[in-house]
């Protein structure tokens, strides 16, 4: 199995995690910007959760990114968006996301995302659930 990269600089073994803010950072005249605040709330979330996809200690994720590796034609060609109900401590308490096509697998990203532990509780006012784009794809197709 190769060694991938997620392009915020942490190493993971199995598939490149692009995590980043599925929505628009620059609303329309309609729809304000997203402050400034969620965007690097975000971030740290963004981080803390492509951390835990590189945990080669925890066997859901061994699973998941043995299944990924797999079955390249289940990883997502568009980032993978998935909603987080975060707890006023900074725990994700439930997530969602479409599915890969096999329940194990679903399950294993489930049980990752599920109880995480973020940086940090969320910024006052901050909309919930926070979406975030997860891009899971082989990192020799990618330029870094």
């Amino acid at each position: 199995m190769g060694v991938w990269q997620w392009r915020g600089g942490a190493r993971i073994r199995g598939w490149l995690v692009v995590a980043g803010l599925a929505a628009a950072s620059a609303g329309s005249a309609a729809e304000p910007a997203v402050p400034a605040t969620w965007q690097a709330y975000a971030g740290s979330a963004s981080t803390a959760l492509a951390e835990r996809l590189a945990r080669t200690d925890d066997p859901r994720v061994v699973r998941l990114q043995a299944f990924l590796q797999q079955h390249p034609a289940t990883a997502p060609a568009a980032p993978l968006v998935v909603s987080l109900w975060i707890d006023a401590g900074g725990t994700v308490i439930r997530s969602h996301f479409a599915s890969l096509g096999d329940a194990q697998a679903d399950a294993d990203l489930r049980a990752v995302l599920d109880h995480a532990p973020l940086p940090g509780p969320p910024p006052p006012g901050m909309r919930q659930p926070l979406r975030l784009g997860l891009g899971m794809q082989p990192a020799e197709a990618t330029v870094l």
